[in-house]
């Protein structure tokens, strides 16, 4: 018997889904190369990265697991930090951090709430 998943569990796999297709968008980025310092690319995946943080903080809502506190705590940094001071190197390990330890982790739990909304 499937159980309908609730309104809060709706917004989790909204959130989640979001923060996945974030990543890929950092995830690409970073294939095509560091970005260096002044670069579009380079705001555009600080801006994705900031985008899976806050989608990962939003998703857990207020219960931090310790696998998100990595990318939630670079989301605040991201958050708070002028342009001129972003680490290209610092976000593409981020990056590549994240679809190694994270995102399978998200996909797991995405796939659980899509099942059980039927």
């Amino acid at each position: 018997m499937t159980v309908p998943i609730s309104d809060r569990e709706q917004q989790e796999l909204t959130r989640l889904t979001d923060a996945q297709a974030a990543l890929a968008r950092a995830a690409g980025i970073a294939r095509d190369g560091a970005p260096k310092a002044g670069e579009e690319r380079l705001l555009a995946l600080a801006y994705a990265m900031l985008t899976f943080g806050e989608m990962l903080k939003q998703a857990s809502r207020g219960v931090v697991t310790q696998a998100f506190s990595g990318p939630i705590a670079l989301r605040d940094k991201l958050a708070h930090i002028p342009h001129r001071k972003l680490n290209p190197d610092v976000l593409i390990a981020s990056t590549s951090r994240a679809e190694t330890e994270i995102l399978p982790l998200i996909q797991a739990r995405i796939e659980d709430l899509a099942a059980r909304r039927g």
